[in-house]
């Protein structure tokens, strides 16, 4: 029990290890804590004595629970001490204190409930975590935009009075106030570009765990309807990335500071200020009638993107397929047209954002030349002089200038704006753990599975893979289930599983909806063994510890021994080292499938769903597995959806599925044996 919410210890440390354990121990103690659901604060930290209790961090790099205030000081956790504290004075423990601290605290549902309440959008909510950062550079831009000043007015004095009087004390004093204006410009936008770096990198490492964090707590139901194109969404974000860079912020930081510049130039020349103005207007104008257009012309590039990317894919991993098959002439014109496509809608997209510049440009000179041309004129009726003139061409080029970038701006707008929209799958997809809900714990699992009206199709329009209206499974029983290919059974296993979730119906284990028990406790305690086992890039070693839990090297020999698979690691020289290539290719089927029968043990889960698990291993492997099932199943629930006859000997009870409906359910050799007749009837009639 932490902070009033069931929290268990190996839900910290599988967060801790997340990364393989590297860093400072309180950021480790912080993805710890809320891996384990609870919202995780770091304070700056004025008073320790306020909001306790928190974590500590020492100058030692030791982390200390700081529990409470006593009479003397402070009480912390010491297990070494008799009630497990022992107490401190302020003046022995802040000497030794960083200032670094982490509070944590039970995630609500209260804002959910409050009328109006919004969630802040889950990508420009980070911003506001850096006003400081922002206000620096908001109050950099000010001054530096000040400063460029100094060269107008330089010019102004020079032209005006410096000429006329022939004073070269007074132009050499105005080069050097104007020399360091520039330097202090130069100085302000180099701070005002590190500090925006500085920023932008720490939100972007903040978003790309977010969306990775919702990526992998995302239902498998959602992922499995489109990967490539959660791929393509999570390319794009590369898009956002070179968005917000410290040019383009810089750019938006000065547009502000125009109308400082039109304010200048009205109080220099008057009513030239509003050639300025038409000027200003007609540099944005087209890019934001265009905006529609660009907006569209994304979405078609990207998705043409998304395609090509997909198709890439299949080439690649299943190339040898594609040879077989000579498919080389599908993929070659499927490939030309999604690339064909995607250039002319990318060059679509360049045209306008080249028209778009030139256009920003042409007006900009334009008002330049109308800008001088009118100053002429008032120099003609003596209204104005030639300092003057230069004065406002200076500035007319200051504040024209911000304009100019912004058109090509907002033409790479539409490109973010996409990339976001399509990164809202992933960041706003269902979760498996939903944020702000509190779920039952369950430390241990019986495995009594009961089945009530459940119904479960993958496509809106079709008929239901799975519909079953009462079904029950009794802890520790072992249940085979037969069927025709496509009957459902692979679907009915991740239902129990709870990888997927029924469209109608409950699924109760131990008498309890699986929507109310933790995932995490579910992962833990239910063990799920697919068709296709999927290893990854690395080592033998780390595709079998991929929770980074495991830390006896005998513990995975002894999975590796049940697995069939101990000989063939013992003899190779790498051993546990052994290199996995992209997708397990150098291994066998067989022996992949020994890979997951030895994560499978590691797991010791207390419910086992086994999906055709010894389709892959030979006639010797798969009976020396059996003989070894026999008692390593004894107290837990299976379920084994098989064609196999020799795996059906672990079986007390078997279930027959037709088109998602179960067909027969009974005791093992009742069902055998009425299969076997049904086969010999009709043999017989077809004889």
């Amino acid at each position: 029990m932490l902070l009033g919410a069931d929290v268990l210890h190996r839900d910290i440390l599988e967060g801790m290890l997340a990364d393989g354990g590297e860093g400072a121990a309180l950021e480790e103690m912080q993805r710890g804590l809320q891996a384990a659901g609870l919202t995780v604060e770091s304070p700056e930290i004025d008073d320790l004595t306020a909001e306790l209790p928190l974590l500590a961090e020492m100058t030692n790099g030791q982390v200390v629970l700081v529990l409470e205030t006593t009479e003397d000081g402070l009480a912390i956790r010491d297990t070494t001490c008799a009630d497990n504290r022992t107490n401190v004075t302020l003046a022995e423990f802040m000497p030794f204190f960083t200032g670094r601290a982490l509070r944590a605290s039970v995630p609500s549902a209260a804002n959910g409930l409050v009328p109006g309440a919004e969630t802040p959008h889950w990508f420009w909510k980070h911003f506001s975590d850096f006003r400081r950062p922002f206000a620096e550079v908001a109050l950099g831009s000010f001054v530096a935009n000040l400063l460029a000043v100094s060269v107008a007015l330089f010019a102004l004095q020079v032209y005006d009075r410096v000429i006329p009087h022939q004073s070269e004390a007074t132009l050499w004093v105005l080069a050097a106030g104007a020399a360091m204006a520039l330097l202090m410009e130069a100085m302000l936008k180099i701070a005002r570009a590190q500090l925006m770096d500085g920023a932008g990198r720490q939100i972007e490492v903040r978003v790309q765990r977010l969306l990775m964090d919702r990526l992998l707590g995302m239902k498998a139901q959602l992922a499995g309807r489109s990967p490539a194109s959660l791929f393509s969404a999570m390319r794009e974000f590369g898009s956002v990335r070179e968005f917000f860079t410290a040019t383009t912020i810089g750019t938006l930081a000065d547009i502000p500071f125009i109308f400082v510049f039109l304010a200048l130039v009205a109080s220099i020349a008057g009513n030239v200020v509003w050639v300025l103005v038409v000027g200003a207007i007609l540099m944005v104008l087209p890019g934001y009638f265009l905006q529609k257009r660009m907006m569209r012309l994304t979405r078609e590039t990207q998705g043409a993107g998304a395609r090509s990317s997909r198709l890439l894919h299949e080439a690649i991993f299943e190339l040898d397929t594609v040879k077989t098959q000579r498919a080389e002439g599908r993929f070659r014109r499927q490939w030309d047209e999604l690339t064909g496509l995607g250039a002319l809608k990318s060059s679509e997209q360049r045209k306008i954002a080249s028209v778009l510049t030139f256009w920003s440009q042409g007006v900009q000179q334009a008002t330049y030349v109308a800008a001088i041309i009118t100053c002429t004129y008032l120099v003609f009726a003596g209204q104005f002089t030639v300092g003057s003139i230069i004065a406002v061409s200076i500035l007319t080029s200051r504040t024209l200038a911000p304009l100019t970038q912004l058109a090509g701006t907002m033409a790479r707008w539409s490109n973010v704006r996409s990339a976001l929209e399509g990164l809202d799958s992933i960041a706003l997809a269902e979760q498996d753990h939903a944020p702000g809900r509190s779920y039952l714990r369950r430390s241990r699992v019986e495995g009594r599975f009961e089945i009530r009206e459940v119904q479960f199709r993958y496509d809106d329009d079709g008929a239901p893979t799975i519909d079953i209206s009462a079904l029950a499974i009794q802890a520790g029983q072992h249940v085979a289930v037969l069927g025709a290919n496509g009957s459902g059974k692979s679907t009915f296993l991740r239902l129990l599983s709870g990888l997927y979730t029924p469209e109608r119906g409950r699924i109760l284990i131990d008498g309890t909806d699986m929507g109310q028990i933790d995932p995490r406790d579910l992962r833990r305690a239910i063990g799920y063994l697919g068709q296709d086992i999927r290893l990854f890039a690395g080592t033998l070693r780390e595709n079998l510890d991929l929770t980074l839990l495991e830390r006896d090297d005998d513990r995975l020999f002894r999975a590796l021994d049940f697995a069939g698979l101990g000989p063939f690691v013992n003899n190779h020289p790498k051993g546990l080292d052994l290199e996995i290539l992209d997708g397990g290719r150098g291994l066998s089927q067989g022996q992949r499938q020994s890979i997951g029968w030895a994560r499978l043990w590691l797991q010791d889960p207390a419910v086992c769903l086994l999906d055709e698990p010894t389709a892959a291993l030979d006639q010797t492997l798969e009976k020396t597995l059996v003989s070894r099932l026999e008692s390593w199943l004894e107290g837990r629930t299976a379920i084994i959806a098989t064609h196999r006859v020799p795996i059906l000997s672990l079986a007390d009870r078997t279930m027959i599925l037709q088109s998602g409906r179960m067909a027969v359910d009974g005791p093992r050799d009742q069902v055998l044996a009425h299969l076997a007749q049904a086969g010999n009837a009709s043999a017989a009639g077809g004889a």
